[in-house]
C-alpha cells in the first residue's frame, strides 16, 4: 500500500455536531473543509496538515461508547501532534471550553503529552516533542 497522501482520514461518530465542532474548530483550531449529507447521515470535514477528522452525525441515533481510554479495545483515542511553543496555549483553550483532564500531562524525554476528552469523551491526547 502506498500513501496517496502525507496524512489520514478518520471519523468520529457523533450525537450533536455543534459541541464537537465546536471543540475541534474553535477550541483546537482545525479547518472545516467540508460539509455534506451522505447516506450515513450528516458529515463535517475538518482538515489537521494533511489529515482530515470527519465528524457524522447517523440519520439513525448511535449508542455511544462506554467511555474510558482503557475500558474497551479498538481505535480508542486521537493524537494531535502540535509544536511545543502551543502546547500551554491549547490545553489553556481545552480546559477554558470546559473539556476534561482525563490524564494529567506527562513528559518522556522532549515528549510531552496530556489527555482531554472532547464534548463526546473521546480521549484527544496533545502532544508536543522538543518542549
Amino acid at each position: 500500500m502506498k500513501a496517496a497522501k502525507a496524512g489520514i482520514d478518520l471519523g468520529i461518530v457523533v450525537t450533536d455536531h455543534e459541541p464537537m465542532l465546536a471543540f475541534y474548530s474553535g477550541v483546537l483550531g482545525l479547518e472545516v473543509v467540508g460539509e455534506r449529507t451522505t447516506g450515513w447521515g450528516t458529515m463535517v470535514e475538518l482538515a489537521f496538515g494533511e489529515t482530515v477528522l470527519r465528524l457524522l452525525k447517523p440519520a439513525a441515533d448511535a449508542a455511544p461508547s462506554d467511555g474510558g481510554m482503557l475500558a474497551v479495545t479498538g481505535f480508542r483515542y486521537l493524537t494531535f501532534p502540535i509544536e511545543p511553543g502551543d502546547f500551554d496555549a491549547t490545553l489553556a483553550a481545552c480546559v477554558a471550553a470546559g473539556a476534561p483532564v482525563t490524564s494529567a500531562e506527562m513528559r518522556a524525554g522532549e515528549v510531552r503529552f496530556v489527555i482531554v476528552a472532547d464534548p463526546e469523551g473521546n480521549s484527544v491526547e496533545l502532544l508536543s516533542r522538543g518542549a
